[in-house]
């Protein structure tokens, strides 16, 4: 077919005006960029003097929980006027928050930086008993509503261990503002004692080792300048001690000692002992071992007598010792009493302040005399067979307002 050089230029014109207009097109198409993400306003809040994380949640209607983590409170009790603070939004419903435990925290500690209680922790997880968690730990934390603020003049309470197990010392820990007096009612019926510490107050609580499992209420009243009070109940959860049980066998001989008019008369004659003290805080830092020798029975195991009913349980420690062994005091104090008792035979007991008393039980020898001060090793007897034993040992046991307590703890530790 004939093809001449006219029609190939207009061929070639037609189509390069069709690229052009193209081109053109796609010049001036608009540049379209990608909008910034839209950031929602944050809210900051200065904290006021009275404040607490419980009030300001409920004011902006997110949680204690939402605020701990939105600005890395490590102690929700623990925050300052001037502090400024995210405001976040609350958690959605559906929103489960997790904690993976680290080494040396507890289960109370854990509840305190999310604002939660060890009791709903515990429930949360299904932990048999909240004093076993291990590092690694998956915890989830319970999404809880705002909890009711402790009413003016108190700050913060804090109770250590938490939760207790019967037979343990309790330590609460007390911080107020501007009042004049603080008391205590554990179980609406037992004084708790408070003294001044270090911009707080605090006392002692002794947890039975018979104590029913579960809540026991404290009442706190606070007294103020003007002389007005302001009262807040707590609840004190208790775990089970898991204390086990052994048979005493008693020589016919001793079996009498067990009569309950002689038990009754050495109890009211140890309640003269127990029922006074100074409040003064005389023992320091944790009680020594009064006595070498392998433990044969710790405290709170129950306890049947010649094949009986298990009804009572130990109230010390057993330490066998040979006879004259040297039985030393375990920490400071004032010998209030030094003398015979019918069960417990040779006896010796060193007040240590606050309520806080040792004994030393079965003694051959009692080397010291009512009124004498002591201090930590001296030696206040000798080991012996006297009273209710079986054999020559050293029955030794603290109380706390005369509740019997596990020693072990206190040898461990440094209360408060």
């Amino acid at each position: 077919m004939a093809f001449n050089h006219q029609q190939q230029w207009t061929s070639w014109s037609l189509l390069k005006l069709i690229v052009g207009v193209l081109l053109a097109h796609l010049i001036l198409l608009p540049v379209v960029q990608a909008a910034p993400p839209v950031q929602e306003p944050i809210t900051v809040y200065t904290v006021q003097l009275d404040d607490t994380l419980s009030a300001i949640a409920g004011r902006y209607e997110t949680t204690v929980q939402a605020l701990v983590q939105a600005n890395s409170i490590q102690n929700p009790d623990l925050i300052y006027p001037g502090q400024r603070l995210v405001i976040p939004k609350a958690l959605p419903a559906q929103q489960q928050v997790y904690h993976t435990v680290q080494r040396g925290e507890t289960l109370y500690r854990i509840a305190l930086r999310y604002g939660t209680t060890v009791q709903d922790l515990a429930t949360a997880n299904k932990l048999a008993d909240p004093n076993l968690i291990h590092v690694g730990q998956k915890l989830v934390i319970p999404d809880l509503s705002p909890a009711e603020p402790l009413p003016i003049p108190f700050v913060a309470v804090e109770f250590t261990p938490l939760p207790v197990v019967q037979g343990q010392t309790l330590v609460v820990k007390v911080k107020a503002e501007g009042i004049t007096g603080l008391s205590g009612l554990y179980n609406e019926g037992r004084p708790v004692i408070f003294v001044e510490g270090e911009g707080e107050r605090w006392a002692l609580v002794g947890i039975h080792a018979l104590a029913e499992v579960g809540t026991h209420p404290l009442r706190l009243t606070a007294t103020d300048a003007r002389g007005q009070q302001t009262e807040v109940l707590l609840s004190i959860p208790v775990v089970e001690g898991n204390y086990g049980v052994e048979n005493i066998v008693l020589p016919p001989e001793r079996a009498s000692l067990l009569d309950p008019a002689l038990l009754t008369a050495e109890r009211e004659r140890l309640a003269q002992v127990f029922g006074v003290f100074e409040r003064r805080q005389w023992w320091a830092g944790p009680f020594i071992v009064p006595v070498e020798g392998p433990i044969t029975s710790r405290f709170g195991t129950r306890r049947s007598y010649n094949g009986g009913p298990a009804q009572s349980y130990h109230e010390g420690i057993d330490y066998d010792a040979p006879p004259g062994a040297p039985v030393r005091a375990a920490n400071d104090g004032q010998v209030a009493l030094a003398e015979p008792l019918t069960v417990r035979g040779n006896a010796v007991i060193i007040d240590h302040g606050l309520g806080v008393h040792s004994g030393y039980y079965h003694l051959s020898e009692i080397n010291v005399q009512v009124g004498q001060w002591v201090k930590k090793g001296d030696v206040v007897g000798k080991v012996g067979n006297t009273g209710l034993a079986t054999g020559p040992h050293l029955h030794w046991e603290i109380r706390v307002s005369g509740i019997n307590v596990d020693p072990t703890q206190w040898m461990q530790q440094t209360i408060p």
